[in-house]
């Protein structure tokens, strides 16, 4: 097995008194398609900001393909490879879907053209003034070659998702399981080697779920990934994780397959209650 894509090494962060993660450790493969679970308040989204550099830790080490990234900013992280989606839809509301993926193409271009751009002088370069680039285009041969492959690619982004004949309505107008599918279309316009999803299936119904859950398995598969997934929903996260870390009060309390960790006493008690286990038709004989 080839080294982690991505790599926490006893990683913690505090907030005044408050240890919000302590000693956290993870590994990500090529491959792999890990869970995050947790009762609210157990420090996984400030995990995943840890981890993309939202936040520096206290303690530890986070390593993006063998190097070190404490300190670097988000688009730094996302330059090397780590691209994420958010518990809160952040997308461009009054563009189209087309236009938001576009961005992000753009954006990672700029990026590994210039790795020193700064946030927003990187995202006002990405986005200019967009109106002004059709107007651009009829200028430059250059840009004009540039955007036809830009929107190349934006567009099959948008059909991987299923999204593509939605490549001309506003993102606002969206519903809201599709918001949810075009700002995984953003990220994978980054071009990542690792992808974090925070609650991919927040909002949506039974069978957008079940749906999302193939093509997250087909995402890992067709684009070489490794994923992390945050997901309060243990039908999606136990379907289809290969291993899984359970976080309570910014400690690790459990990691293995989906099995292990659904029958592990800690977790019963931490998170998942002994209803979630009847509910599967299972009863805990573990000790008190």
């Amino acid at each position: 097995m080839s080294g982690p894509l991505l790599e926490a090494v006893g990683v913690s962060i505090q907030f005044g008194g408050l240890k919000a993660l302590s000693d956290f450790n993870l590994a990500i493969h090529p491959g792999d398609l890990q869970g995050l679970i947790g009762p609210n308040g157990a420090g996984k989204t400030t995990a995943f900001n840890v981890l993309t550099g939202v936040y520096r830790p206290t303690q530890g080490e986070v390593r993006v393909n063998g190097v070190r990234v404490n300190g670097r900013l988000p688009h730094q992280i996302n330059q090397a490879g780590l691209a994420r989606t958010f518990q809160n839809i952040r997308l461009f509301r009054a563009l189209t879907a087309l236009d938001n993926v576009k961005v992000a193409c753009r954006a990672q271009g700029a990026l590994h053209q210039n790795g020193q751009v700064g946030m927003g002088a990187k995202l006002r370069e990405a986005l200019g003034n967009y109106r002004d680039w059709w107007r651009a285009m009829l200028l430059t041969p250059a840009f004009q070659a540039e955007e036809r492959e830009l929107t190349r690619q934006a567009e099959h982004l948008l059909e991987v998702m299923g999204l593509a004949h939605r490549r001309n309505e506003e993102a606002r107008n969206l519903p809201y399981g599709e918001q949810r599918r075009l700002e995984i279309a953003r990220a994978l316009g980054t071009r990542p080697r690792v992808l974090l999803l925070d609650e991919p299936a927040a909002g949506m119904n039974t069978r957008e779920k079940a749906d999302l859950m193939v093509l997250i398995r087909k995402l890992r598969d067709d684009f070489q990934l490794g994923i992390l997934v945050i997901e309060h929903d243990m039908k999606l996260v136990m379907g289809i994780c290969e291993k899984i870390t359970v976080l309570d009060h910014g400690e690790k309390i459990a990691w293995g397959a989906p099995a292990e960790v659904r029958s592990d006493r800690k977790v019963i008690e931490a998170y998942l209650g002994d209803s979630y286990l009847e509910s599967q038709g299972q009863s805990h004989g573990g000790p008190a």
